[in-house]
């Protein structure tokens, strides 16, 4: 055995080492977030040619070469993975918008919910037919309006609340983006530098992939690694990390009156203003399409958020009673994004549906008890109070403006985009004449001047029973129409929990797997450690006899 085989012995003494290190290091983090488990790949050295015959040409090994140090990693289940959590994101921000505003209408609740005060008005209206001039019954059906004024108020109230959290939330992942951006662009940087310097940087990787799933929960993302090891970020086609160079997510206002804040790409902290040009700022997403599976767009919490919020509140005229962004130089709104607008947004899909119950009832009622032409002017066919008097008293009232002008007579319709013009939640009140002493004697429900005359009351209830434009476009009663808005909220609801359980399980399925191929088992960690500590002893013991064999040599040739 000659020097060759030293080499032997200890390159194997180094390939058993290196194993010990890297079974301790797998070891030592097992229950770190992220790890993935690594090895040693080894392979023969060189080879030493040491003779040929007719059978082909002798070598002999030269030891044991460590390749590198690799971790056990799928690409494909990394990809798979991030793509189903991004859409576990979308669904359980929708699924939890959905609960909370079921809880909000309150039809969890055992008493004072919408449904209730809605069934109290009905019967205040049956009530009041059987005994129209009874001051105890006008003043219950005044008592129930307050309570169903009231009531619908709340619900407007903790639905702008709610969007508020939600703007929140978009805020806070806004921040949650950048950070995790930059802290991959510094791990790539780290990363390409041990690379360079010819280490593996392993652990530096282990910590990127933890930011990326962290990040393909909050927005859809296609990552690219390049040749220097570095990875690149994309989301729906923008750049969010490539050459180094990162891309500031910033907000900007969705609307001049209210503080809501969407995603868009630029370079400041400082919020854009809503009049911004459109040419002058890149929205994160374009909502050229619905978001829904069909389409294949339905990634990311973020995206969730800012669909579950909406742009601004809505009314039974619309998002604000204004179009939901304003006009372009050519006329467009918001150039692709019309998607992001009413039709598309959860909650003022809600406040909407809500809002135009509330006004079809209330306008039911006033139209009945003080009537006005088709041209604006006072009716005179409209029924008399108790008093004998044609007194024009509306029960629901604006806060701020009256029902017609006190000069001219002539009713003050509402004008689109002015809310406090509009019969809507938030500027609805029960007409405070109504609530002072007497008022109950102002209520006008006689068609002939009697007293006991229930003939408007009995159109009131018939309009009722058809008032409100069902999912079908036929005319429904008001409590079908309220049953129809708590079922479309559930069954939006309901959908996007079955997409969360299903998401929930294929994400865990995907992740278990992942765990199978880079979890660390502390059994097979164990087993590998007895192998290369049995290596590292032999290589020892063929260390220990070559040593012996050379003080052999040396120290003892030529001695007598």
């Amino acid at each position: 055995m000659g020097m060759s085989g030293l080499s032997v012995a200890v390159s194997g003494l180094n390939a058993a080492q290196t194993g010990l290190y890297v079974t301790g290091h797998n070891m030592a983090n097992v229950d770190t977030e992220g790890y993935a488990r690594q090895r040693p790949v080894q392979a023969d050295f060189l080879y030493s040619r040491v003779g040929e015959n007719d059978l082909g040409i002798f070598q002999k090994g030269l030891g044991t070469d460590i390749k590198g140090i690799v971790q056990l990693r799928d690409r494909f289940l990394d990809e798979a993975y991030r793509i189903e959590n991004s859409r576990l994101g979308f669904y359980s921000v929708k699924a939890d918008a959905g609960s909370e505003v079921e809880a909000i209408i309150g039809e969890m609740q055992s008493r004072y919910n919408f449904q209730s005060v809605l069934l109290d008005l009905w019967n205040a209206l049956n009530e009041l037919s059987t005994h129209p001039e009874g001051l105890e019954t006008r003043g219950n059906f005044i008592a129930t309006s307050v309570a169903f004024v009231t009531k619908a108020e709340d619900v407007f109230n903790r639905l702008f609340e709610y969007q508020h959290n939600l703007d929140g939330q978009i805020r806070i992942k806004v921040k949650e983006i950048n950070g995790l951006i930059s802290d991959i662009d510094r791990l790539n940087n780290k990363i390409s530098e041990a690379v360079m310097a010819g280490d593996h940087a392993n652990d530096y990787r282990d910590q990127r992939n933890v930011c990326l799933d962290k990040l393909s929960a909050i927005l859809p993302i296609d990552i690219r690694e390049k040749w220097d090891s570095t990875v690149s970020i994309t989301t729906e086609g923008k750049e969010l990390l490539a050459n180094g160079k990162k891309t500031h997510i910033g907000l900007k206002y969705t609307a001049q009156e209210y503080s809501f804040v969407e995603p868009v790409l630029t370079p400041g902290d400082e919020i854009l203003p809503a009049s911004l040009p459109r040419e002058e700022f890149t929205p994160l997403f374009t909502f050229i399409e619905p978001v829904n599976a069909t389409y294949g767009n339905d990634s990311g919490s973020l995206k969730a958020l800012m669909l579950s919020r909406g742009t601004r509140p809505a009314n039974h005229r619309g998002v604000g009673g204004l179009p939901a962004y304003p006009a372009d130089s050519d006329g467009d709104y918001r150039q692709g994004n019309d998607e992001y607008s009413l039709e598309n947004c959860f909650i003022p899909m809600v406040m909407q549906d809500v809002d135009t119950l509330v006004y079809e009832v209330t306008a039911m009622i006033n139209d009945r008890f003080a009537p006005y032409t088709a041209a604006g002017l006072r009716d005179t066919a409209a029924p008399f109070d108790l008093t004998g008097t044609q007194s024009y008293t509306e029960v629901f009232k604006r806060k701020i403006m009256d029902r017609e002008d006190a000069i001219t007579y002539t009713r003050i319709q509402e004008t689109p985009g002015n809310f406090y013009s509009l019969y809507t939640n938030g500027n609805l009140v029960v007409n405070p004449v109504l609530l002072q002493p007497g008022g109950a004697n102002l209520l006008a429900l006689s068609r002939s001047g009697d007293r006991e005359d229930n003939r408007l009351v009995l159109e009131l209830i018939e309009g009722w029973n058809s008032l409100i434009t069902g999912q079908s476009g036929d005319k429904v009663s008001v409590d079908d129409g309220y049953k129809q808005l708590i079922s479309f909220i559930g069954a939006e609801t309901s959908a996007d929990l079955n997409f969360v359980n299903e998401q929930s399980l294929l994400t865990a399925q995907i992740d278990e797997k992942r765990g199978r191929t880079m979890g660390v088992s502390l059994d097979e960690e164990l087993k590998n450690m007895m192998i290369y500590q049995h290596a590292y002893g032999a290589a020892a013991r063929i260390l220990s006899v070559i040593d012996s064999m050379l003080d052999r040599v040396i120290n003892n040739t030529g001695a007598v």
